[in-house]
């Protein structure tokens, strides 16, 4: 088995420190796979398009130090529920691929260490947080289930994946912007 931690956990982000109105949580990125500069930083996810939509801001990755202090401007956030993963050496090629699917670490064959226990004391440090899910409909591991009931009142968002599937003959970055604006408040 080889273990596979997030490929942000050495960063002084991976746990946010400033107050937080509004958590993002995803599921893993893996160290080893497409390098990102945040949470959501691939291009065919539409998290920051969609946040840009809804607030107004920039949240340009190319720009960190803008980029980061429009986040804490905000009030936002983002995690991930999985810190690592250990899984069998000849697996190791498809969690670390590309399109990151949570198909691969959310299996019968891939262990993995969770987030919950950081991601409860985030959220008891900012007593009005709103905590979002991102993560689609498709995680029946009943390990999985378990870790998110232990964290009350997400709000599920339709999923920002350009690969996520949405009702046909809808334009899929609409249909998400719709979902969001109406479960998410910027005040």
């Amino acid at each position: 088995m080889k273990r596979v931690v997030h490929q942000l956990s050495t960063k002084d982000y991976y746990i946010p420190k400033w107050p937080v109105k509004h958590l993002f949580l995803g599921t893993f990125n893996p160290a080893g796979g497409d390098k990102v500069n945040y949470y959501y930083g691939r291009a065919t996810n539409q998290l920051w398009p969609l946040l840009r939509e809804i607030t107004g801001c920039k949240f340009q990755q190319d720009s960190p130090m803008e980029f980061f202090a429009e986040l804490k401007q905000n009030g936002i956030a983002c995690m991930d529920m999985i810190h690592a993963v250990n899984v069998p050496e000849e697996k190791v090629e498809f969690v670390l691929g590309k399109g990151y699917s949570d198909a691969k670490i959310i299996n019968g064959y891939t262990t993995r260490e969770y987030n919950t226990n950081t991601i409860l004391k985030v959220i008891e440090r900012n007593p009005d947080v709103k905590v979002y899910s991102t993560w689609g409909k498709g995680q029946k591991l009943k390990e999985w289930r378990t870790e998110i009931a232990k964290i009350e009142g997400i709000a599920l968002l339709v999923s920002p994946s350009m690969a996520a599937r949405v009702p046909k003959g809808t334009k899929k970055f609409e249909y998400m912007l719709e979902n969001w604006k109406s479960k998410i408040e910027f005040t």
